[in-house]
């Protein structure tokens, strides 16, 4: 080989290795994703700021000097996602459990007559723009039930409401703070479907009905 020809073969071979580069996309894409990840640690992998990051790494060449450390970084990314998702969906369906009511058999009940002007259930009320509501009442729909008051309620299980099927119950949790914010709902119950609360009834209107339908047993006389 001459050395005209080895020069050209070197100057061939340094312009191929001139094209691995390193990449703009992926400086940019690292920058974000460890501005993100200091402030939020891995709830950054939800942020809708990281899907900015990872456009940036999708654009980033394949004979980039970055190519790999882009991939590793979309891969450390989507991985991060979804065991955050699967966390927090495993924790909603834990509490969803844990809020299921507790077997309550035999109560019934006649839910009180809806207070004046209330639209009937299952209508849904145009918003109010006054004052909320200081303590649940008939015609309240379900979301509002609980975002007003859930905090103070507890489930207290299933309960036989009369000419309308089964419907849930909630009475007042043992907390001073909720027990001095609705001091008149300690000795009630209330009533609700799946869209809007039936009524408000006192806890002595509940009565206990025997499962064959007649009568309650007598008092055991002993011996």
């Amino acid at each position: 080989m001459t050395t005209r020809s080895l020069a050209l073969w070197l100057a061939l071979l340094a312009a191929g290795c001139s094209r691995k580069e390193p990449s703009p996309e992926y400086t940019r894409a690292s920058e974000r994703f460890n501005k993100l990840y200091a402030t939020e640690l891995d709830d950054a992998y939800v942020d809708p700021a990281m899907h900015e990051v990872e456009a940036l790494l999708e654009r980033v060449p394949a004979d980039s000097l970055d190519a790999q450390a882009a991939k590793t970084l979309l891969t450390r990314i989507r991985d991060g996602r979804a065991k955050i998702e699967k966390t927090t969906a495993d924790r909603e369906k834990a509490l969803a459990l844990a809020r299921t009511p507790p077997t309550f058999t035999g109560g019934s009940v006649t839910p009180p007559p809806p207070p004046p002007g209330t639209k009937p259930a299952g209508t849904v009320s145009a918003p109010d723009a006054g004052p909320p509501p200081a303590a649940p009442s008939a015609g309240m729909s379900v979301r509002e039930f609980n975002r007003l008051f859930g905090d103070c309620f507890e489930p207290a299980g299933p309960v036989e409401v009369n000419g309308r099927g089964t419907s849930d119950s909630f009475t007042l949790v043992d907390s001073r703070r909720c027990q001095n914010a609705l001091p008149t709902m300690g000795n009630s119950v209330v009533l609700a479907d799946s869209q809007n609360v039936i009524g408000v009834v006192p806890k002595s209107a509940l009565r206990r009905e025997p499962v064959d339908g007649g009568r309650p047993a007598p008092p055991d006389a002993g011996g």
